[in-house]
């Protein structure tokens, strides 16, 4: 699970790299920041006639915490794409799906994986290597 001030914190890293006079659009980072620490602090849910307050993460499927997600993930992910963009690799990742390509060896591959694996405890990935792509229909 993505901690909440990460993932915050990553926001207004991103804001400020894409912003336009400390701006995105009309809007100001300091308000959506704000906004954006309201919609993760007021989503509540209801369960056998009770309302709760959810205190940790966001909420699944909802397209605000996907693009929150998407934000603080293509930190993580930096070092595997500047490595994969170097080698002329391919690499996607659709929500929590990574497809890569390589012609490193699989220890090398490894080791590259465990480095960025190893930067943020709140990620934890499955490697799956193989020579060949399953096709889903």
């Amino acid at each position: 699970m993505i901690p909440r001030d990460g993932a915050i914190a990553a926001l207004r890293r991103f804001c400020q790299k894409y912003s336009v006079n400390g701006k995105i659009g009309n809007l100001k980072i300091d308000t959506i920041i704000k906004l954006a620490s309201a919609v993760l602090d007021t989503n509540t849910f209801a369960y056998k006639n009770k309302y709760y307050r959810q205190i940790q993460g966001g909420a699944m499927g909802s397209p605000f915490t996907m693009g929150l997600v998407n934000v603080y993930m293509l930190e993580w992910e930096q070092k595997l794409l500047q490595h994969q963009n170097r080698h002329h690799e391919i690499y996607g990742r659709y929500i929590d799906d990574v497809f890569m390509t390589t012609n490193l060896s699989q220890e090398d591959i490894l080791k590259l994986l465990d480095e960025t694996v190893t930067t943020d405890p709140n990620i934890k990935i499955i490697i799956t290597i193989k020579q060949a792509l399953e096709y889903l229909d």
